[in-house]
């Protein structure tokens, strides 16, 4: 042990330096995971692997000894990628070694399809792990061993690109850490090689400065919505919104079944604070539906992905705890309050539930997807929404928001919101408009005892409240028309349903109803966000119809015959179960390809560790083949007795280089009959009956120094010579023995 810490100490910079630019390029990844279990991981990693690349660069292992000693590291090391299975988060235990074998494969799907911040739940730092453990391995273990130190710097080059991909677009101190990794790594490999001149470090620093402002002005000038490519925003979670029905839809039925229901009591909810069930951006002819994966180039919509640790990454001083106990409510959208940014389920099933919980931050809308029911309780964290005054929003410009194109808007309603802002000149002032002249409207449910009002809001629906003298509904209406009306005049709209319990409920548990259901229209107004309004007239403005008193009139006693019956007026579908069944179905769109995200999960951690031998292998195929196909007869010759010197040298027999073809030949003979190797652990001697070098070194020294210069013939029977003697060569010294020279980096290392 005193003897490997001294070759450390001697060694030190080649140490630190490659391990120290890996971990740097793993900073993109910190606010992927946002937990200080991810430094741990990183660090015990790089430190892991550059431990191994020691041992063997002090003790000179072969490639094998190498792989397997990293095998051991890293199951040594395996708390580090799931410490939430480990004892005390530190002794790995039988489950942890399965979390992170597993997660060598599946923890790159996790990263690239869960919202951050991951935390440390599962095996998800297995891939952060891995990544330091194999590219400190391959920076230090090429920095102690070859003469080309600088090539060092390819593995952290590697490691930052797939930390650019798996993380997030958010940049994260990315001028600075690319003036030290870069300066560092041009200071270490300039000194490395012996070219660091007095002076030099002061140009490059220079050099570097001025790039960096270069750059800094161009990023400046350049459009800010450009962000950076991550796999996260290309792959998208395998969810549809539109595969579950339209929360909206189903607004009447709280009403006709659940008036007088608990739905979900809340204990903790805000005073004045309303529950939200779903956002709706999107409108098809037939309903308002949360906006799904074929509308991905609108950015109001969002995304919905799977979360991590929490919804958000950072939660606020300011933000309370919310108990929701759900009674009568069924399916799968999930019920918050304000902004929320965590959700976590109790129960026998909330571990499924959270695994099967999407989230769509930008809309403040969650899906589970198998569904929830009676019984069903969980937590949130959320702060209450703060609606600006009036007077704040009043000059104020809209939000420059994406969103996605409307279908089967009737033409009616298009004129009638243009009429209705004509004289308005500002977008609060439009709102506005639109909001006044909608509650002028009259309120009705549609139920028994209430003034004839049909359900649903489809096209004909909304049209027929724009066109008939007398306009009525109720929540679920008048927001849908107003949706329609806003983005008609170009107001960034969107609709959302929830629950609005009534007024001075007090801090107890509020028991929640089915007639407490409601909807309200948000517009996006810029520096203030999403700001609700109520279009929909009050509950007590009801239509009255004046009837005519009855007169007395005498009518003569003649049996009269019965009216004759009618046929009940066709009503236009007001729903999308009323569409006609026989309409063309339009085909689905093919559901996202993974075959990016499998390549990536299996192919990254492969390349990483059967990387460095593919390459060892690669440039002892090209130099075999330029040795045989370039330069002259005699030279072409000469390259093949060079061949065969290098196979003996991958094995570790000793070969004088500065004899001459016939004393390496008996040399080399001798080496392997007496068992001499240039390596610690000296193999056995084997039997050399029948390996004939001299015959191959004579023949190579004809086609050499022979007063005809080899033709092709001749140059094509030395090589065929040379194949059969590294035949005999390979059946003397052994298969394994022989495998493990292959991968050797020995005659590498010698130069041309």
């Amino acid at each position: 042990m005193s003897g490997f810490l001294a070759f450390l100490r001697a060694r030190w910079v080649d140490v630190l330096v490659p391990v120290g630019l890996v971990l740097l390029a793993l900073v993109p990844l910190v606010p992927v995971f946002a937990s200080g279990r991810f430094y741990a991981a990183a660090v015990g990693g790089a430190a892991l692997g550059a431990l191994v690349a020691g041992l063997g660069a002090w003790r000179r292992w072969t490639t094998l000894t190498v792989l397997a000693a990293t095998l051991v590291a890293a199951v040594l090391g395996s708390s580090l990628g799931a410490p939430t299975t480990a004892l005390a988060g530190v002794v790995p235990t039988p489950q942890t070694l399965g979390a992170v074998g597993s997660g060598a494969v599946t923890s790159w799907k996790q990263v690239v399809t869960l919202a951050p911040p991951l935390g440390a739940g599962g095996n998800t730092l297995t891939a952060p792990f891995l990544l330091a453990l194999v590219a400190s391995l391959v920076a230090v273990t090429v920095s102690l061993r070859t003469r080309r130190p600088a090539w060092a710097l390819v593995a952290p080059a590697v490691v930052l690109a797939v930390a650019i991909l798996l993380g997030t677009v958010r940049e994260v101190l990315a001028l600075p850490l690319a003036l030290v990794g870069g300066l560092g790594a041009l200071v270490w490999a300039a000194w490395r090689t012996g070219r660091l001149q007095r002076g030099r470090p002061v140009a490059v620093l220079v050099l570097v400065a001025v790039a960096a402002a270069g750059g800094t002005g161009v990023g400046l000038l350049a459009p800010g919505d450009n962000q950076r490519l991550v796999l996260r925003e290309v792959i998208e979670p395998p969810l549809d919104p539109h595969d579950y029905p339209s929360p909206l839809a189903g607004f009447r039925s709280y009403l006709k079944d659940h008036r007088e229901d608990t739905v979900l009591t809340v204990t903790g909810l805000p005073a004045g604070a309303p529950v939200r069930l779903a956002t709706m951006d999107a409108y098809d002819g037939t309903t308002w539906a949360v906006a799904g994966s074929e509308h991905h180039s609108a950015a109001g919509s969002g995304t919905f992905s799977r979360i991590g640790e929490r919804v958000e990454a950072s939660v606020p001083d300011d933000a309370v705890r919310v108990e929701v106990e759900l009674g009568e409510y069924s399916g799968v959208w999930l019920p918050n309050v304000g902004r929320t940014y965590d959700v976590e389920f109790s129960g026998p099933d909330a571990t499924d539930k959270e695994r099967n919980l999407y989230f769509n931050r930008a809309s403040a809308t969650g899906i589970v997807t198998t569904g929830l029911g009676e019984g069903d309780s969980y937590s949130l964290l959320a702060t209450a929404p703060v609606d600006p005054p009036v007077s704040a929003l009043e000059g104020a410009p809209l939000a420059r928001i994406g969103q996605p194109e409307l279908s089967g808007v009737p033409d009616m309603v298009v004129a009638e919101a243009s009429a209705m802002v004509a004289s308005a000149d500002t977008p609060l002032a439009r709102t506005q408009a639109l909001v006044s002249t909608l509650q002028e409207g009259y309120f009705s449910h549609g139920l028994e005892g209430d003034a004839p009002s049909l359900a649903g809001h489809g096209a004909a629906r909304l049209a027929q409240m724009v066109t008939e003298d007398l306009m009525i509904g109720d929540a679920e209406q008048y927001s849908a028309l107003m949706g329609l009306l806003a983005r008609a005049v170009g107001l960034p709209t969107r609709v959302v349903m929830g629950f609005v319990p009534e007024a001075g409920t007090g801090p107890g548990p509020v028991e929640i109803t089915g007639g407490d259901v409601t909807a309200w229209v948000e517009v996006a107004f810029e520096d203030h966000g999403w700001v609700p309004f109520h279009p929909t007239p009050d509950e007590d403005r009801i239509p009255q119809v004046e009837e005519p008193e009855p007169q007395d009139r005498p009518q003569p006693q003649v049996l009269q015959p019965p009216p004759p019956a009618q046929e009940p007026p066709d009503a236009p579908p007001m729903d999308r179960d009323d569409v006609d069944a026989d309409e063309e179905d339009v085909p689905e769109e093919e559901g996202p390809s993974y075959t990016l995200l499998i390549a990536l999960a299996v192919g990254v951690p492969l390349l990483l560790v059967l990387g460095p031998i593919l390459l060892i292998v690669l440039l002892k195929v090209l130099r075999r083949r330029r040795r045989r196909r370039r330069g002259s007869g005699s030279g072409r010759v000469a390259g093949g007795w060079a061949e065969v010197l290098d196979r003996v040298r991958d094995l570790g027999v000793p070969v004088t280089a500065t004899a001459t073809r016939d004393e390496q030949a008996r040399e080399l003979v001798a080496s392997l009959a007496e068992g001499r190797s240039t390596r610690r652990r000296r193999p056995r001697p084997v039997d050399v009956a029948g390996l004939d070098a001299t015959a191959l070194a004579r023949h190579a020294d004809a086609g050499v120094f022979g007063p005809v210069l080899p033709d092709e013939s001749a140059v094509t029977g030395y090589w065929d010579h040379v194949e059969s003697t590294e035949g005999r060569l390979r059946r003397v010294v052994g298969r394994r023995r022989w495998l493990r020279s292959r991968v050797s980096v020995t005659s590498l290392r010698k130069g041309r």
